[in-house]
């Protein structure tokens, strides 16, 4: 059985909100799926990226990243960035 990840980070990130200390966001494009795969691929990198940074500091950060089939009909067309 799968762990919902975001779940996960769901749970763990509760506090951050609280002490300003959250980044996130959330996008959807209607794109082929050979495209999201390989979108995943430089997700899986830029994961591995952050992985390998020189432990340092005094804090543990988390880092999530989905990618899932949402139920939308339709998207708004392109348009300027609401979270840049």
């Amino acid at each position: 059985m799968l762990t919902n990840n975001l779940s996960v980070a769901a749970a763990e990130s509760g506090p951050a909100p609280e002490a300003d200390d959250l980044r996130a966001i959330i996008r959807h494009a209607r794109i082929p799926r050979e495209r999201a795969a390989e979108f995943w691929e430089r997700v899986c990198q830029l994961t591995h990226e952050f992985m390998a940074l020189p432990r340092s500091g005094d804090t543990v950060y988390g880092f999530v990243a989905g990618l899932y089939p949402a139920e939308y009909p339709t998207l708004p067309g392109p348009g300027p960035d609401p979270n840049p």
